[in-house]
């Protein structure tokens, strides 16, 4: 079963996403901010992780830093799922492993489990 671990601080969103990529079989954990993302990563070992960039405390920029610092977390894919989208492009974030990015304000809620198996082929 695919792990799956989704990093976003609002509540009701990462709910949504845990649903949509449960009915479609994966296992998910899911942690607010950066750092308990952090801890997360070390004990649940994720095949992908769908993040927010902009959170309270160290925001989703902190943590695609410290993920390419090591060599197995920084092959884990990233999907990244935020409102700036018209404000940052794949190809800035592509350095820090994020290999799909989605816009939360015109996304439909099937494409996170789209997006999990596209980063997966």
């Amino acid at each position: 079963m695919t792990r799956v671990l989704v990093i976003d601080d609002d509540e009701w969103l990462a709910k949504l996403f845990t649903r949509r990529l449960e009915y479609n079989g994966m296992v998910v954990q899911s942690a607010p901010n950066a750092i308990e993302a952090l801890d997360l990563i070390d004990s649940f070992r994720p095949a992908v992780i769908i993040l927010d960039l902009f959170m309270p405390g160290p925001n989703g920029l902190v943590l695609l830093h410290e993920l390419q610092s090591y060599d197995d977390l920084g092959r884990i894919p990233v999907v990244v799922c935020t409102t700036s989208a018209n404000d940052i492009t794949l190809e800035q974030l592509r350095p820090y492993g994020v290999r799909l990015l989605l816009d939360k304000v015109s996304m439909h809620p099937d494409d996170i489990a789209r997006a999990v198996r596209e980063v997966l082929r």
